[in-house]
């Protein structure tokens, strides 16, 4: 035979009059930063975040720097970062061509965490500090080794103006144009 289960009824603190007021001051305090004329809400391309010295934005791979050693595409927990096979010729000896590896990113997969920069030996990776650059298609977020040299244009830079979040104690997150 199965066991009754018996249900409490639940007291209700202060009544209905305490119920309604409760619901009275969270819509005021809705309302209130509705109507409020200091939000935080960034009106991006006119205005743009300016990070922190050391935020970890897009990387970029330095060619020349580049031992191809492959730490990168080892630490890489998206396996974002792989390793492209490329067929160079030796100035001293141009009748052997040699083949060196170097990293290539897929953005779709990239968690910025910055291990593959700071992993690498040589320096041959390093952040830039924005992340707000757009692509057209899904396969323009992968890059080729060219592509991945070159450091990607900001349009925010020359349309907006930058704006830095800081903390009042009143309000919390508050904008500030500089």
């Amino acid at each position: 035979m199965p066991a009754k289960v018996a249900l409490k009824g639940v007291r209700r603190r202060g009544g209905l009059f305490e119920g309604i007021k409760s619901n009275i001051q969270a819509l005021a305090v809705g309302v209130k930063y509705f109507i409020d004329p200091q939000r935080s809400t960034l009106l991006y391309p006119k205005e743009y975040i300016e990070h922190r010295p050391g935020y970890r934005g897009f990387i970029v791979f330095v060619k020349d720097k580049c031992i191809s050693c492959a730490a990168c595409a080892r630490i890489c927990p998206s396996a974002a970062m792989k390793m492209v096979r490329v067929t160079e010729v030796d100035p001293k000896h141009p009748d052997k061509p040699r083949q060196k590896q170097y990293p290539v990113i897929n953005y779709q997969r990239c968690i910025f965490c910055g291990y593959c920069v700071d992993i690498c030996p040589t320096e041959a990776l390093y952040h830039t500090p924005f992340q707000d650059v757009v692509y057209e298609s899904l396969a323009d977020m992968f890059l080729t080794l060219e592509a991945f040299q070159v450091e990607p244009t900001r349009p925010s830079l020359s349309e907006g103006t930058p704006v830095v979040y800081e903390v009042d104690e009143e309000r919390g997150l508050v904008k500030r144009r500089r």
